[in-house]
């Protein structure tokens, strides 16, 4: 059943992706629960010895040892999250010289490692593969153990054109004149441009294209990566991209390392072990905007106004940008105090982690930002969201409470209201209850007009309290 669980999540989400797919490109086997296949170490010497495996699409970091004297596992099958099949990947001593360790990480290029027993360590990932989508991030579920505080790590990274590092040494060897050495392509520091003094191989030479358009290198640990746990101890991992350029990518490569990957083989601890599954790019979500109308009062800013209404019936947009099942971020864009060209522009009124509940129908909102920069950073503001939406029909109220940055003032707290409802809208500030009061006709848009001059149509007809439509022929 877990199996069949996650199989039909893909088929969904590749049937989800339409013709976008090539726009949304996904990683082969990401759940893990395809073919396995025998994995055969790559070494510059050629190597056609087979140890243990690895998920198609995918390579983990097994060696081969000295012709198979030495081959050591670091990558194994295990129980995934909600399915039959995971990657473990555990930092293990070599099966011949226990004093070395083994470090466990996968990639989607190939691994390699060199050593002249047990000195002149190095090793990593090569290549990836051809891959043109610009992801916002990469999300994955996983468990970890470190030994001695030792920290997993995450490195993906989308790049064009190609670095060729020359004479890089690629297999195990008892002394320096077995080495054999070989032209890289796309070595994982180059296309990275990390520093490459400790580093074996000699020059490294980029083509004319050559470009790192977006990259991630974090620690698993850090409390900015993982963003939930459940009760079986899976925590979910997810980091955005940082884009260095607007270029179209044309490959990408994925790390995913036990433990301290950049950190040299004195770095790398035994028995740190890294369990993942379900890894996967996520793409912007378009948002969900809802045009409608807003008001705003700022009550005791102007005593002739005692319900304190700065704008009626202004016309605007929010947008609802999905950020998790739950959660979405709300926006009000281009935030202004008045009308016209005398209007106090204040920017962009955003709230992160808004929780969304939804019964019967009706999606509930509710979050609250904290020091929110407003007016170029004049204004810090905490803001409240709150409200529903129904269909298409948008209510919501948006209370800043903001001070004057420059002179630690508090202000006269602001409070807006948002509604798709025209007639709502048009009616909420009228506040005078009166069955004496005269008649007024408003358009459905809550513009009052004139009643001797009605066009046919629908209008909201008021007196008082009382509010009715009425149709005018």
């Amino acid at each position: 059943m877990k199996f069949l669980y996650k199989s039909m999540y893909s088929a969904l989400l590749m049937g989800a992706m339409g013709l976008n797919a090539t726009a949304q490109q996904q990683l082969p086997n990401s759940g893990f629960e395809e073919e396995w296949i025998n994995c055969v170490p790559w070494t510059s010497n050629g190597n056609s010895k087979e140890i243990g495996s690895t998920p198609s699409g995918w390579c983990i970091s097994q060696v081969i040892g000295i012709s198979g004297s030495g081959k050591t596992e670091v990558g194994f099958k295990t129980e995934g999250y909600n399915s039959a099949t995971a990657v473990e990947l555990k930092n293990s001593p070599n099966s011949l010289l226990s004093t070395q360790t083994v470090p466990g990480y996968m990639t989607l290029g190939k691994t390699w490692s060199t050593s002249v027993f047990g000195s002149k360590n190095d090793g990593g990932s090569f290549g990836g593969i051809e891959f043109s989508g610009r992801p916002e991030s990469l999300e994955f579920m996983y468990k970890h153990t470190g030994a001695d505080g030792e920290k997993a790590t995450v490195v993906a990274y989308l790049w064009k054109g190609h670095w060729t590092q020359k004479a890089v040494p690629g297999n195990i060897v008892l002394s320096n004149y077995s080495l054999k050495t070989t032209d890289m392509v796309d070595r994982d520091r180059c296309v990275l441009g990390l520093d490459m003094s400790s580093s074996l191989g000699g020059a490294v030479t980029p083509s004319d294209d050559a470009e790192l358009i977006a990259v991630i290198n974090v620690e698993i640990e850090d409390e900015a990566t993982t963003i939930s746990e459940d009760n079986n101890g899976w925590k979910k991992f997810s980091a955005k991209f940082d884009y260095k350029s607007d270029a179209t990518p044309e490959m990408i490569n994925v790390v995913l390392a036990a433990g301290n990957y950049f950190g040299g083989a004195t770095a790398v601890k035994q028995g740190t072990s890294l369990i993942v599954d379900d890894v996967k790019l996520v793409y912007p979500t378009k948002p969900e905007t809802h045009e409608g109308y807003i008001n705003i009062y700022c009550k005791d800013l102007n005593p002739e106004d005692p319900e304190g209404t700065l704008a009626k019936n202004s016309a605007a947009t929010i947008e609802i940008i999905p950020t998790g099942e739950n959660t979405c971020t709300f926006k009000l864009p281009n935030f202004a105090l008045g009308e016209g060209d005398g209007a106090m522009q204040l920017g962009d009124i955003v709230v992160e982690n808004v929780t969304v509940t939804e019964k019967d129908g009706i999606k509930t909102f509710s979050g609250v930002t904290k020091d929110l920069k407003l007016m170029s950073g004049m204004i810090s503001a905490d803001v409240t969201i709150k409200g529903t939406i129904t269909g298409d029909v948008a209510d919501m109220t948006i209370d800043v409470i903001w001070t004057n940055s420059l002179l630690n003032e508090e202000g006269t707290p602001i409070y807006v209201t948002f509604t798709t409802n025209p007639v709502t809208s048009g009616i909420t500030d009228i506040t005078v209850d009166n069955s004496n009061a005269p008649v007024e006709f408003y358009n459905l848009q809550g513009v009052r007009v004139n009643a001797d001059n009605l066009t046919p149509g629908i209008y909201v007809r008021r007196q008082g309290s009382q509010v009715s439509k009425v149709l005018v022929k």
